[in-house]
């Protein structure tokens, strides 16, 4: 009886441990209120992320007709290349409006020379290319001759091109979904615009009492300033007025420069990768990495990428001995999830360049490329959640004024020098959220985000911390905000918690 007390009140404790390690964070209850009582919340609301903005579950593609690659010809572990054979497989659910791409198991060879202009290409929806499995017995794609630069795998329209066709005409504050627009003529319920503007005027606006340094050059000059360029989707139209499903997550402020406009977005969607290694030669390359060495050490071998997509995914997938994993750009509604990098160490893991609402969930970064999971240039709404980089590893925000980025609940990882070059500067904006980021490395390290005196390679407009756990001694100047460093806030995941108050608030409405 008294083992069976002890153990009891073990049992209590432990779970008494459990409840207070955590404390409630003052910046989710400030989100929480101003959300109840519809204002702005100082934390963007980064629930909009993912396929279909998390709102369902990634698709069972079970019952989509199915393109064999055996019935095109290609042949696995017969040590031939099957790149013409995939090729066909594709072109034939083009034409049907769609399908799955099946490989079944075994090794296939693609790239067998090093012509860089030559991929694989898909142009249409409804693509999907599944495997049999990522891990032993599974699938793998091999490319053997490495293509510098070239990404193996290419989805993207065939004409992604944008145009005008409305000017904003009255401002708007972030975390809003209104706007007013001079001409209805070319929009409507359901179709997804861009919010595009640049101007050296707004963007001073923008990062207001921060001085910016004359060698950034970029946001300067006539065809200067940070590139804004949101995807959304207008759910509503009343009179002049717009609304978005999803949130503007900056201020709009009408200038004489320039002003800010609507552009249509032509993509292609419900595109998919699962259930297969991709694997590289990167491996058998006699160097170890060294970044920016040159462009084999750069891009060597690539693997994957997205390019004008909506509402597609990554799923179950491992990228072996890569130089570069998986390069998204301007994707809308695009899921990452349960992917690995693994082998030797290479320069990129997954990136997110412009677009809105990447979601890069529950991966793991073995390999330890040099750019962990991260976004660039005027990328909008990226979630890293839920993820495993490694110690001295750093994140990847690639300049060129991404903003609202959420690090959230991910271990591993570093701010030292995370890339782009210096014209591109500052390597993001405003509201870059850590939120219970847990800090690895082999150095005690100050970070001082904003330095227009030196170039630093972690240079963020007052970067936001909410439970910032470190294994040294790391120390920073310039951040915006730092609540319950060394502590486990609450809640533990912040996309996950603010997902399901606006899940539940929209079921309250309905």
């Amino acid at each position: 009886m008294k083992i069976f007390i002890c153990l009891f009140c073990l049992k209590l404790a432990l779970l008494n441990c459990n409840i207070y390690a955590q404390t409630l964070a003052p910046l989710w209850n400030d989100y929480v209120a101003a959300k109840a009582k519809g204002e702005t919340p100082f934390l963007p609301d980064f629930s909009f992320a993912g396929y279909h903005f998390s709102e369902k579950p990634l698709p069972d593609v079970s019952e989509i007709r199915y393109f064999n690659v055996l019935d095109y010809g290609a042949l696995p572990d017969d040590g031939k290349y099957d790149d013409l054979a995939i090729q066909k497989a594709i072109d034939a659910a083009q034409m049907a409006g769609g399908g799955v791409i099946f490989f079944p198991k075994g090794r296939y060879n693609i790239s067998p020379d090093s012509d860089n202009s030559k991929s694989i290409e898909i142009s249409s929806s409804n693509i999907i290319l599944k495997g049999s499995g990522a891990g032993k017995g599974g699938t793998e794609i091999l490319m053997d001759s490495m293509r510098i630069g070239k990404r193996q795998f290419h989805f993207s329209p065939i004409s992604p091109g944008q145009k005008k066709i409305a000017t904003i005409k009255a401002d708007a504050l972030r975390e809003s979904f209104w706007v007013e627009v001079d001409d209805l003529s070319r929009l409507e319920i359901g179709k997804q615009v861009v919010l595009s503007h640049q101007s050296e005027t707004y963007t001073r606006h923008y990062f207001g009492d921060l001085p910016l340094a004359d060698e950034w050059t970029r946001l300067f000059g006539e065809k200067g300033g940070m590139r804004i360029a949101e995807i959304h989707t207008i759910e509503k139209i009343e009179g002049k007025r717009v609304k978005f499903k999803n949130p503007i997550h900056l201020d709009i402020i009408r200038i004489k420069d320039a002003d800010f406009e609507l552009h249509s977005f032509t993509a292609i969607s419900e595109c998919g990768i699962e259930d297969i290694m991709f694997s590289g030669n990167w491996n058998q390359y006699p160097e170890q990495f060294e970044h920016h060495k040159n462009a084999i050490h750069d891009s060597g071998w690539c693997g994957v990428s997205m390019e004008y997509v909506t509402d597609s995914w990554i799923k179950n997938c491992v990228f072996n001995n890569m130089n570069e994993g998986i390069f998204i750009r301007a994707g809308y509604k695009v899921s990452v999830d349960n992917v690995v990098f693994t082998g030797k160490k290479g320069h990129s893991s997954v990136h997110a360049r412009g677009g809105y609402g990447v979601l890069i969930n529950n991966c793991r970064f073995e390999a330890g490329n040099h750019h962990g999971p991260g976004t660039g240039y005027g990328g909008v709404g990226t979630v890293i959640t839920n993820c495993i980089m490694q110690p001295d590893q750093n994140i990847d925000s690639h300049s060129g004024q991404p903003y609202a980025t959420l690090f959230d609940n991910t271990t591993g990882g570093i701010f030292k020098n995370i890339g782009g070059p210096l014209p591109g500067l500052p390597h993001h904006g405003k509201y870059l959220v850590f939120w219970n980021f847990k800090h690895q490395s082999t150095f005690d390290f100050h970070y001082k985000f904003w330095d227009v005196n030196r170039r630093r390679n972690h240079t963020f407009a007052k970067p936001v911390f909410v439970g910032f756990k470190a294994d040294r001694q790391i120390t920073f100047e310039d951040e915006g905000i730092n609540q319950l460093q060394g502590i486990q806030a609450s809640p533990q995941s912040l996309f996950e918690a603010q997902l399901k108050l606006r899940l539940n608030q929209a079921d309250k409405l309905n």
